[in-house]
């Protein structure tokens, strides 16, 4: 009985520890909806040889020289023990540096960054790229000791923990990888200020040696789409229908937000944005355009909110690009030619055509007696996009009818056409006409 509970305790002790385990990584997790600009970053800088952090960062020792268990540096160089030699991970970094730990013998803290100026009753994402340096298996070590790290944040008394997750065992592999970890915290009311700390779970010895580069606050707001007038996310137009307009709509997710405001932006290349002067609704109807453009807004809780860099995130982007396919060519409708027409000739003699395709010598066909045939086009235009497009002609019969309907049509089918075009464009209020006559053969 004594040996069955025993087992039974220990099986309970291995599922609590399995389920804490759990829990705690759990809580790592990114940002569900749109992220803001980041409110803080820390890439380490620039430079050759070893560096130290700012007083009361770290409770390990910094050295100038290879750091032993419980030290760091802070480097651009991961060049000591047999670990992987790599470049820090921040894009376009030359001599970039980053954190350098050697974990020490025992679990405990080792980073301790306070931060201020934040948003109260508003969601953060705080994220870091790790790596391990040891290597898959080296003949001292074998497979080597894990590096395996939580994060927390605290609240500025450093009494309340407001939000932690665990990496869990991350073993070296056959090439250094970085990976980027993150957790979601939100801070409550009156509190603009957190704790950032960084504690690792792991023993000091052979392994547990770690980098650490580019961590950065960002607000976490709802993911809000920007659809166009057929809930498209961007679209690419034809050069025939440019300029373009069309009207963007906000839709947020409410996952965090209870209520938004907005403040539109435009940009030339999706990179630098502008504030668009008046565009703070939930829609956005786009100038006529004629380039590429992107567009996006800004979305905060409150109206206060939307004027602190700190609180506010981002929608997604709405770009209208340019197709590079060939222009839509607008065909208008055939006239349908008749056969059997009768009409006189250069002699006078009675010709009867049979078809339309037939030859008749041009000195048969005195083109002076024949007569004109009247065509009457009406279009409708919406800057370049035809609205409508209806075609009449003034035959025999002496009135207009549609091109679908069969007329008998005055003259031979040589002859010319006088043509009175009339085109609408569409404008702020109803249209304006344009009118143009011409002939053709």
């Amino acid at each position: 009985m004594q040996l069955t509970l025993s087992k039974a305790i220990k099986k309970t002790t291995i599922l609590l520890c399995i389920l804490s385990v759990l829990y705690a990584e759990a809580q790592l997790g990114f940002c569900n909806g749109n992220l803001g600009d980041p409110i803080f970053t820390e890439d380490f800088g620039r430079g050759i040889g070893n560096s130290r952090l700012s007083f009361g960062t770290t409770t390990y020792k910094f050295t100038k020289k290879t750091p032993r268990d419980g030290n760091y540096i802070v480097s651009n160089s991961t060049k000591h023990y047999k670990w992987y030699n790599i470049k820090d991970h921040t894009p376009g970094d030359t001599n970039g540096r980053m954190l350098i730990v050697n974990a020490s013998y025992k679990p405990g803290e080792f980073i301790k960054i306070p931060f201020s100026g934040l948003c109260e009753n508003t969601s953060y994402e705080f994220s870091s790229w790790m790596v391990n340096l040891t290597r898959e298996y080296t003949r001292e070590c074998g497979r080597g000791i894990p590096i395996d790290v939580t994060f927390e944040i605290w609240n500025k008394s450093n009494k309340t923990l407001l939000a932690s997750g665990s990496t869990g065992s991350i073993y070296g592999g056959s090439k250094p990888t970085w990976r980027q970890f993150a957790l979601v915290f939100q801070t409550k009311p009156n509190e603009t200020s957190v704790i950032l700390k960084i504690r690792n779970n792991g023993t000091g010895g052979c392994g547990n040696d770690l980098a650490l580069d580019d961590i950065a606050f960002k607000p976490c707001g709802d993911r809000v789409d920007i659809l166009d007038e057929n809930k498209k996310k961007n679209i690419s137009v034809n050069k025939s229908y440019l300029p373009f307009s069309t009207t963007l709509k906000a839709k947020p997710d409410f996952a965090v937000f209870s209520s938004h405001f907005y403040q539109w932006q435009q940009s030339k290349d999706g990179v630098n944005w502008n504030d668009i002067p008046g565009a703070k609704k939930d829609s956005y109807k786009i100038p006529p355009t004629s380039d590429k453009v992107f567009y996006r807004t800004k979305v905060a809780e409150t109206p206060q909110n939307l004027n602190n860099a700190l609180c506010y995130s981002y929608s997604d982007l709405f770009e209208v690009s340019i197709s590079k396919a060939k222009p839509i060519v607008k065909k208008r409708p055939k006239v349908k030619r008749l056969t059997n027409l009768t009409t006189k000739g250069y002699d006078g003699v009675n010709i009867s055509i049979v078809s339309q395709n037939i030859n008749i010598p041009p000195k048969y066909i005195d083109r002076r007696r024949l007569a004109k045939t009247h065509k009457c086009v009406i279009i409708v235009k919406h800057n370049t996009k035809i609205l409508s497009e209806k075609v009449w002609f003034d035959g025999a019969i002496g009135k207009f009818v549609q091109t679908s309907e069969e007329i008998i049509r005055k003259g031979h089918p040589e002859g010319y056409t006088v043509i009175h075009e009339t085109v609408y464009y569409k404008a702020k209020y109803g249209y304006n006409a344009r009118t143009r006559q011409y002939t053709a053969d």
